[in-house]
């Protein structure tokens, strides 16, 4: 369903809408899309839920540009989740002092070095690492095999200080395994990447048709 009806007018701005009817989210299809049609050397790849401070998205940013990485996270590793009051006052006033306050709860998604979220990547570098893996659809660990991916093949990603919030939603089928075969399947794939040496992976990667 499309639930986007207008844009703001902002140069460069620019949407598309896909119609897909299956219930479960091909989200690295859908990236690698975007990506495809990205005309920049770099892109931010970020979840709608995800927010961090602009200053961290600049040094990321930085990182990329200036020191030639194929991926910087705008945050340290720690992915701050967002309860539903404190989401709700950032929804009605989108300042980052609400999220940063330390009187609100904090208790962290995924320990203190999440992979998901959000990252900034050199385009052309990224697609010569295989991109985004679309043997993942739904939810999975398709973040955590990206950030190994990339430490196999010795591009690691870097980071910058400060952490990045989720904000609260309500969750679905494309929120955990609810499809158990698709489970199997994406932490097989997982498995596989993270068993291979650097050349085998890049053979591998040669396989995947979205990367040509």
């Amino acid at each position: 369903m499309q639930h986007i009806k207008s844009l703001p007018k902002i140069d460069g701005l620019r949407y598309e809408f896909v119609r897909d009817n299956n219930s479960i989210f091909h989200r690295t299809h859908y990236i690698n899309m975007m990506l495809r049609k990205t005309e920049t050397p770099l892109a931010a790849i970020w979840d709608a839920d995800a927010i961090a401070p602009v200053r961290q998205l600049q040094q990321a940013y930085s990182l990329v540009l200036d020191k030639g990485l194929t991926m910087a996270y705008p945050y340290d590793g720690r992915f701050w989740n967002v309860n539903l009051f404190h989401s709700t006052m950032f929804n009605h006033a989108p300042r980052i002092r609400i999220l940063e306050n330390n009187n609100m709860p904090r208790i962290l998604m995924s320990g203190y070095n999440s992979v998901g979220g959000a990252f900034i990547v050199n385009v052309e570098a990224y697609r010569r690492c295989g991109w985004e893996n679309e043997h993942f659809a739904g939810w999975g660990p398709e973040d955590v095999e990206r950030y190994h991916r990339l430490e196999i093949l010795g591009e690691r990603p870097s980071r910058v200080d400060g952490g990045l919030f989720h904000l609260y939603h309500t969750r679905g089928v494309n929120s955990g395994d609810y499809d158990k075969d698709l489970a199997k399947s994406t932490k097989r794939e997982y498995s596989h990447v993270c068993s291979m040496k650097p050349d085998e992976l890049r053979t591998y990667i040669n396989t995947w048709e979205w990367t040509k």
